[in-house]
């Protein structure tokens, strides 16, 4: 080409054969139409029938008979040659149109009629456009009217050929190239054959098109594979950090019981046989006690075999030399221990270390040789023993409920399993564990004796059945006769007061309260033989114990036992609430509306018990989903000019709509987190109309949010950065103005990613989110809470980034700081304030070790330091990581001078704390005590509690600790007429906990709030839920010795209390609804609770079920959670 001329060429267009006319289009326009501001090639055949169809053109027959053709009536004449030549074409077509003529597009009929040239109808379709074209050309030269021309001179040039300007214009020789340029005939200058084609010409280079994401396919990869890898890393090491948190704890713990034993203890690794093909890697300790235990590998204790009442210890020894060597241990009055060694040199160790240690503890060992089959068919493991008795169990539950009265099941009619089980007894042990207590219990021993008919010292299944259908199907005069026996120890027929002191005292036992002497014991005996009309009798008959119980004769009608411990129970547990006679609830009739009034009535029950936050929520979702879709918007349609929606597609609207949400999400944390301007706001009206005690729920909410439009925004650009590096540098200088390329440059996805500011601060900010979401998990927060803490304080280097993140303006202005600057000077001053009692460090007065591990620390008050009760505060001990602070509830009053609070050791540090101020532990340091640091106080739940003319206050467990200082502060200022101006004059307090000796601490306190209680503005009801069933005979009989003790001392014999004893759950619903009855004058009533989440969920559920009622007070509950 380079070496031919301009005439050369005119010659070879006028005598080359030109290709004719078809309807195939060639893969070049199909597959490449447009160049690379389009990221995905396009189809012109495709494009143009869909142009068509968007621009409402006719059908192909239609368009027809507008230009005056003949509409085609049969599919063949559309194209009779393409119709014989290639039917299937047509039948293809016939197919795709349903057979419908009038349904062909225009454009493909029109292709379709091509043959050698265009057809007819697109013949006519031109000549009519050029027509006008040439008509409304005001300077055409045929147009006389312009006066260009006159009409000679316009004859004279239509003589004028190409054929002349090419031979007058170039040098081409008029003899070169025939008078009609157009068609070459022959004789013609220059001959042509036939149709040029490519194989006769020059092979040439195949034209292919330049992929501009060439090099940039392994960086993509692994950019996916790390947006995918990161989380996994991070959730790998939250697990790891609790296990490592664990793994420390147990260590610390071994460490703990050798130092206060004084001695290590010798363990080694084994299999435990457990029965069949079931086996377990344990590990087995020597000691430090006379006992042999075997522990998991979390270090929990899974077997304990007490070695002091054992003079030898018998040890089977396997002798198959083709299989594992195994040792049986089997010690008197308990189940065998069956252990398999990975080889004899093992086995022979474990025997060393058990020779060693029962010559240390002065036993002896008889060792015996057997075989495997014949020591596992005859050892009886804790494993196999307790499948059967399982069985015998849940035997015992189906004949009961399947017998008729007075029916005893046969032996010879029974099945084999039946048989099996009919022949296994229980020892009182055994039967102790079923009832979920200690052999020793004088209970235990009492009730054993009665079950043993035949005093063989083992319980048979029969006397197991009789006893257990005595009870669920016996009369009450059968159920006093067995209570009447048990208190007759000597059989004698007569109930003395010593026999029925004794029963009284393993009562108190089993409630594990210790608050009741000998000398009460007698005066509860004595008081109920008063009562009884009984006064001068020392002993009582059947007859008058009858009498003495006949007052209770309602509660012995349901009466059994609850075998807590065997996994078939012989009542209904699983709504064990506690009888709450002393509520004197009176049922209240629903009125008998239509369901759909009743649904109508729950739904506008929840909406008003939680109208704030469910306001507040749609307020801060309308304005998060309003901010993506203005920017979608934006970047949709009003920034066409910048052609970013060209080169990205809408991947840049999801993305920026994405980033403006996340912008508000993250920066309406920061308000979520001020705890001090929250504090502030309870002070003042407004906070009735914010919901302020739910800001972690909401915080969470919010957080889960910004994740959601995180995770959409870094796969947005993910795929933007592709389309983005499919384009060449002329097409990317509409990005930003902040960069420049080379014209030879060809940025690729590593450059995007990892060499602009955007790329690089985008990857470590998901990195940064993603650390701190995982170690935010519960499991993590609760077992390793230093590194949730850690992790969280990454929020610095978090709004850095996203500050920065913007400022290359790679396709816009940032916008983060609008979102951030208010926020972040309200936290940064809501910060500011927490400082001045942060390092203020404040000398501990007292701490005392308490019962279930709690400890009462008790250090001096700031000067000016004010706080109301239900506050809390969170601190730091200088003794140990004075950078890491923890939330707890101040028990002390406002008005007391000193500030103290009871923490439970639940956590690494909370044990840590406990640990350190153990008096056995302890080490005082005159020159550097160890001092508390402070920062608070901060608003809680339960600070309103004065707000309400009626309130209702629950605890649970540790959740009591708010109470501590609410009550003291309720009975003082009521007491003193400090609070004559406030609304609250009457509280119901319910405190629930597992034993009332977990929480002695919290009697002492109950006790002196009680003293000061003189206007009796304050009602108590404990409930212990680690307990019987309520209809078992224990708590039955404790129900009895409770209402005789209360009558003669007015309180409790457990607690020594005014408060009411109760055992069992509360009935939440059934309380609220008298408290509703009996305060009916006042309109609102707060309940306010205090514990783990459960407890939270019942409260809130009973609140919502009698506010359905539609009925006033309304019930308004305000909660804190732990756990």
């Amino acid at each position: 080409m380079a070496n031919s001329t301009v005439e050369e060429l005119l010659r070879g267009l006028a005598s080359q054969l030109s290709e004719k006319e078809d309807h195939v289009l060639c893969s070049d326009i199909r597959n490449k139409l447009f160049g690379p501001l389009e990221f995905s090639r396009r189809d012109l055949g495709a494009l143009n029938i869909m142009r068509g169809r968007d621009n409402g053109l006719p059908d192909y027959n239609t368009v027809r008979k507008c230009f005056h053709l003949p509409p085609v009536d049969d599919w063949d004449d559309i194209n009779p040659v393409v119709a014989e030549e290639n039917p299937n074409i047509v039948a293809e077509l016939r197919k795709l149109y349903n057979d419908d003529l009038m349904n062909i597009d225009l454009y493909v009929g029109g292709m379709l009629e091509s043959d050698g040239g265009p057809g007819p109808l697109f013949r006519a379709i031109m000549k009519e456009q050029f027509t006008r074209l040439r008509d409304a050309d005001r300077f055409w030269f045929e147009n006389a009217d312009n006066n260009l021309f006159t009409l000679e001179e316009i004859e004279e040039i239509r003589q004028v050929r190409l054929w002349d300007i090419i031979v007058n214009a170039s040098d081409v020789d008029p003899e070169e190239i025939q008078q009609d340029v157009f068609f070459h005939l022959e004789d013609d200058p220059c001959p042509q054959p036939v149709q040029l084609n490519t194989s006769e010409m020059e092979p040439c280079n195949y034209l292919q098109g330049y992929d501009y994401f060439q090099g940039s396919e392994v960086t993509y990869i692994y950019s996916c594979i790390l947006l995918v890898a990161v989380p996994l890393i991070c959730a790998g090491a939250g697990y790891a950090t609790v296990k490592f948190q664990n793994s420390k704890r147990r260590d610390f713990k071994t460490k703990q019981e050798e130092n206060n034993n004084g001695k290590s203890v010798d363990k080694m690794m084994v299999k435990e046989w457990l029965q069949q093909n079931h086996k377990r890697i344990v590990k087995v300790k020597f000691g430090p006690n006379q006992e042999l235990c075997t522990v998991n590998r979390k270090g929990e204790k899974m077997r304990r075999l007490p070695l002091a009442h054992i003079d030898v210890l018998t040890v089977e020894l396997t002798q198959d030399i083709r299989r594992k060597p195994m040792v049986l241990i089997r010690p008197n009055l308990d189940h065998d221990l069956v252990l398999e060694f990975d080889t004899e040199a093992a086995r022979r160790k474990f025997i060393h270390k058990l020779e060693q240690f029962m010559l240390s503890i002065k036993k002896e060992i008889r060792k015996e040789h057997t075989n495997k089959e014949e020591m596992l068919a005859n050892a009886e493991t804790k494993e196999r023993r307790q499948k059967r008795l399982e069985h015998f169990f849940r035997e015992a539950y189906e004949l009961t409920f399947g017998l008729g009265p007075n029916e005893k099941l046969k032996l010879d009619e029974a099945s084999s399993d039946v048989k099996m089980v009919m022949r296994t007894s229980l020892s009182k042990k055994e039967f102790a564990g079923a009832l979920g207590m200690k052999p020793d219990e004088i209970f235990v021993k009492r009730m054993f004796n009665i079950v043993d008919k035949d005093g063989d010292g083992r319980i048979s299944f029969q006397e197991f059945l009789d006893t257990v259908v005595l009870f669920s199907k016996g009369t009450t005069d059968d159920k006093l006769r067995i209570i009447f026996d048990m208190c007759d120890n000597d059989r004698n027929g007569v109930i003395d007061k010593t026999e029925l002191s004794e029963m009284m005292r393993s009562l108190v036992e089993i409630a594990k309260t210790n608050t009741v002497s000998n000398e009460e014991v007698e005066e509860l005996i004595d008081g109920m033989f008063t009562s009884s009309g009984l006064t001068y009798k020392d002993s009582l008959t059947y007859d008058d114990f009858k009498q003495m119980m006949r007052e209770y004769k309602g509660d012995f009608i349901a009466i059994g036992l609850d075998c807590k411990g065997a996994k078939q129970n012989f009542l209904d547990t699983s709504t064990n609430v506690a009888r709450m006679a002393s509520f004197h609830i009176s049922e209240i009739k629903d009125r008998n509306r239509h369901w759909m009034f009743k649904k109508y009535d729950s739904l506008a029950t929840f909406l008003e018990e939680n109208r704030q936050n469910v306001f507040y929520l749609f307020v801060f979702y309308v304005i998060t989903i309003a901010l993506f879709c203005e920017r979608f918007i934006h970047y949709s349609f009003m920034a066409e000019h910048t052609d970013l929606r060209h080169i990205m597609g809408v991947g840049i609207a999801i993305t920026r709509g994405a980033a403006a949400s996340l912008s508000f999400c993250y920066s309406l944390l920061l308000l979520t987190m001020s705890r001090n301007l929250m504090t502030k706001m309870k002070d003042f009206s407004m906070q009735q109309y914010i919901p302020l005690d739910s800001h972690i729920p909401f915080h969470k909410i919010v957080a889960c949010t910004a994740l959601f439009f995180s995770i959409l925004h870094s796969i947005g650009h993910l795929v933007n950065f592709y389309h983005v590096s499919t384009q060449p540098v002329e097409n990317l200088r509409c990005l930003t103005q902040e960069i420049s390329f080379a014209s030879d440059q060809k940025p690729t996805v590593g450059y995007w990613l990892f060499q602009t500011v955007t790329g690089i601060t985008g990857v470590f900010l998901f990195i940064v989110m993603c650390i701190i979401f995982i170690f935010a998990h519960p499991m993590i927060r609760r077992k390793a809470y230093k590194f949730f803490w850690a992790t969280h304080q990454l929020y610095v280097l978090l709004y850095l980034l996203s500050l920065i993140h913007g400022l290359a303006r790679l396709t816009g202005s940032p916008r983060f700081w609008i979102f951030f600057i208010g926020p972040g000077i309200v936290y940064t001053l809501d910060k500011i304030i927490s400082l001045r009692t942060r390092y203020m460090e404040l000398d501990i007065i007292e701490t005392e070790l308490l019962p279930s591990d709690v400890v009462k620390i008790k250090y001096y008050r700031p000067p000016n330091f004010k706080y109301l009760s239900g506050q809390w505060v969170r601190l730091s001990c200088t003794a140990f990581r004075q950078s890491e602070y923890h939330s707890f509830t101040l028990t002390s009053a406002p008005h007391e001078n000193f500030l103290s609070c009871h923490i439970k050791a639940q956590g690494p540090w909370t044990w840590k704390l406990r640990k350190f101020f153990d008096p056995h532990n302890y080490t005082h340091d005159e020159d550097n005590p160890p001092r508390i640091r402070l920062e608070g106080p901060f608003g809680g739940g339960n600070q309103d509690w004065y707000k309400f003319e009626v309130a209702v206050m629950v605890g649970g467990g540790i959740g009591v600790t708010p109470y501590a200082s609410i009550l003291n502060d309720l009975v003082f200022g009521t007491s003193t007429n400090r609070y004559s101006g406030v609304a609250c004059k009457k509280v119901y307090f319910l405190w629930i906990c597992p034993t009332h000796r977990q929480f002695e601490w919290f009697i002492d306190v109950l006790r002196d709030v009680e003293k000061k209680d003189v206007t009796n503005v304050l009602e108590m009801h404990i409930f212990i839920t680690q307990f019987f069933h309520k209809f078992d005979l224990r708590t039955t009989m404790l129900y009895i010795c409770e209402n005789h003790f209360q009558r003669l001392s007015k309180r409790s014999m457990f607690t020594g209390l005014k408060a009411i004893n109760h055992f069992g759950r509360p009935d939440m619903t059934a309380f609220l609804k008298f408290v509703q009855k009996k305060h009916s004058y006042v309109s609102k009533i707060g309940v306010f609770s205090c514990g783990p989440n459960p407890l939270t969920k019942s409260i809130s559920n009973a609140c919502e079920n009698v506010n359905r009622g539609r009925r006033l007070p309304y019930f308004i509950h305000h909660f804190e959670n732990f756990g």
